[in-house]
Order: C-alpha cells, then sequence, then structure tokens
C-alpha cells in the first residue's frame, strides 16, 4: 500500500519560490516522467521569482546544493537534510526512505502509465489551478509519446522493431508502445507549441527531426543510451548499462 499523496501546503494563486525538491529514483522506474513533471511545476510556480527555479540531475546530491527553487533528479540516495520536498519512483525493488524527509508523492511504474490519475495526484500535492493542471497535461500527453518512442533510451520494444527483431508482445497490449502509428516529426512539432514547452528541463527540448536522427543511429548499431553497440535481439530485453551518473534523456534537444 502507497499513500497517494503528502500535500506540500501550497496553494493556488501568485507563483512564489518552492523549497528544495528532490527526485530519487532507480534506472527505469519512470523517475524521467517525475522528474520532468516537477521541473514543469516548479517553473510554473517560481516564474518571476529570484533566483529563477532550476532542473539538473546530480549523480551525487549534497546538501548545500538544496536551495529554494532548485529540482535535482538523482538515482543515488539523497541527504539526510530537511529542508527539501522528497518524491519518489519505486521499480523492481523498493527504495527505503527511512532517515529521509516523507515522500511527498511515492510513484510506481504501473502507476505512471495513467497519465491522467498520476498528474492529479500532484495538483493534489501542490494545489495546481485548473489551468495550471491542463497545461501539464497537455505537455505530458506529447512527452509520454516522444518519451517512449523517440531517444536512446525510447521503448526496449521500439529498439527492436529498428534494429529488426521479433517484438515479443501482442499489439493489444498495454505495454507495446505503437511507435508506427505516430508521425513523431509532427508529434515533435506540436510538441514545440505546447504552452509549457519553453519550461522544458534542459536536453528534452526534442527538436522536430531529433527522432529521425535518433530512429537512425539505433538502426545503425547503437544501443541503450548510445552508450554500447547492438549484439543480438535477446540483449535489448535482458540488459543495459547502469544509468547512474548519466544525464536522463529523451525527448531531447538534437
Amino acid at each position: 500500500w502507497l499513500p497517494p499523496h503528502r500535500s506540500l501546503k501550497v496553494t493556488a494563486g501568485p507563483p512564489g519560490p518552492l523549497p528544495p525538491i528532490v527526485q530519487w529514483g532507480q534506472p527505469r522506474s519512470g523517475s524521467t516522467f517525475q522528474y520532468t513533471l516537477l521541473c514543469l511545476i516548479a517553473k510554473m510556480r517560481g516564474r518571476g521569482t529570484s533566483p529563477e527555479p532550476t532542473c539538473n540531475f546530480a549523480p551525487t546530491l549534497s546538501a548545500d546544493m538544496l536551495q529554494p527553487n532548485t529540482v535535482f533528479k538523482t538515482h543515488r540516495r539523497p541527504p539526510a537534510a530537511s529542508n527539501y520536498s522528497l518524491f519518489v519512483s519505486h521499480g523492481d525493488k523498493r527504495l527505503e526512505t527511512s532517515g529521509l524527509p516523507e515522500p511527498v508523492v511515492v510513484q510506481t511504474l504501473a502507476r505512471n502509465k495513467d497519465l491522467l490519475n498520476e498528474v492529479d495526484r500532484y495538483r493534489a500535492a501542490f494545489g495546481l489551478s485548473p489551468d495550471e493542471t491542463e497545461q501539464i497535461l497537455g505537455y505530458m500527453r506529447y512527452w509520454s509519446i516522444l518519451r517512449r518512442c523517440c531517444g536512446l533510451q525510447q521503448s526496449k520494444y521500439n529498439r527492436l522493431r529498428l534494429h529488426g527483431c521479433a517484438v515479443p508482445i501482442a499489439v493489444d497490449s498495454l505495454e507495446f508502445p505503437m511507435c508506427e502509428a505516430y508521425n513523431l516529426t509532427a508529434v515533435e512539432v506540436l510538441f514545440t507549441q505546447t504552452r509549457l514547452y519553453s519550461y522544458s528541463p534542459d536536453g528534452m527540448e526534442n527538436k522536430p527531426g531529433t527522432c529521425e536522427a535518433d530512429e537512425q543511429l539505433l538502426r545503425g548499431g547503437l544501443e541503450f543510451s548510445g552508450t554500447i553497440n547492438f549484439t543480438s535481439c535477446d540483449s535489448v530485453l535482458t540488459q543495459h548499462p547502469s544509468v547512474f551518473g548519466k544525464p536522463p534523456e529523451g525527448p531531447r534537444n538534437s
């Protein structure tokens, strides 16, 4: 059992600085999904404040880095400082959060597939207005397509297809990414027109043409994160390099 959310006691109204925010998750746990949501919210709520909100990946996070209007994503256990808001994404194994601030939102892989309900948890935690919530949903609708169909960390099933391998799930499986159904360049163009596009975390802008360029890299033999080469169809399903110390990727810039 997981609590749905803990309120930050932030009410809708004039924007203002937020306390430091830390997203801690296992690699491939949907941590980039959660980090992107948090970055958008921080930039919406912190617009016009000083310092302006920043969002960064931190291979190792220290207490002195935790300043107001900062959002950090990390795969390593954060410090025991109490002056930040903690958000957690669990993968195959549950992260141990004892000794850390109580998580505001705990996300599981199953939950982050339900975009509408997942965003609603952040609406409640941050006191987002209906308009703010709509803007986030509109942005994440396109982002989610690009995340699973573009970049070098995209769905393993779409990577299999691009490598010419058989995809071992049925097309009506909820795991099937159905990337073939999209004109990804058109999705990229629409993504750049969303109201929150300018708030995209650094490296996740996914300008038109990025998906096509990454597809060619994968067809040419690169594999996960571009750090290893494709060797066999089985290897795509059974291994990927550790992403500790690597920034989150995709959607991304060209």
